[in-house]
């Protein structure tokens, strides 16, 4: 007798089995998954994947969508998910390549999603911009205190220093930032 292939429903159940083997292994205590709330399979997926976003658990939402791969159940909408990992690791370029596909979509909700996204990073990209420049002409002119009061502001508006355009300005900063003459500099420290 020839094996059968499993049902919709049944690869739905090994999916959530492993998605929480995978919760279990990072450490992470699932929001959706397994709690009936939403259904069985990629809809309680993608649910945790947006709580996962909130608190930029990345390694635990891509090994929750490798996952999804692995058993073939799939949604566009965890292309844009993936994305934005990619975007929070700091692969912009591969991140805005994923999005500029989607604008091809057939759904409009994906579409929409994308486009949404790239002008978000068009905007992020273009504040950083200004900020990299103001913060460069402060110091240039003297005005340390003037730096950090826009490196402070941007970091309060962004509530994150993880953000990857935020953190190059932070960085090249640091690199930049002079010390009086008898200070040692601590590396660690700037």
């Amino acid at each position: 007798m020839g094996t059968s292939n499993p049902s919709a429903e049944e690869r739905a159940w090994a999916l959530r089995q492993e998605a929480l083997d995978i919760c279990d292994r990072f450490g992470w205590t699932p929001r959706c998954i397994g709690h009936g709330e939403h259904k069985i399979g990629v809809p309680e997926i993608y649910e945790e994947l947006r709580f996962l976003q909130e608190v930029l658990a990345v390694y635990v939402s891509q090994a929750l969508i490798d996952c999804c791969q692995r058993h073939q159940l799939w949604t566009p909408l965890f292309e844009d998910v993936e994305a934005r990992i990619w975007l929070f690791l700091g692969e912009r370029h591969r991140a805005e390549t994923r999005w500029q596909k989607l604008l091809n979509h057939s759904q409009k909700n994906i579409r929409d999603i994308a486009q949404d996204a790239l002008a978000e990073i068009t905007r992020q990209t273009d504040a950083n911009e200004r900020l990299a420049t103001e913060v460069s002409q402060a110091l240039d002119r003297g005005q340390r205190g003037e730096a950090e009061i826009l490196l402070t502001q941007s970091i309060l508006r962004t509530h994150s220093l993880e953000q990857p355009l935020l953190k190059n300005v932070l960085e090249e900063t640091a690199m930049n930032w002079e010390f009086a003459e008898n200070y040692t500099p601590d590396c660690d420290l700037q």
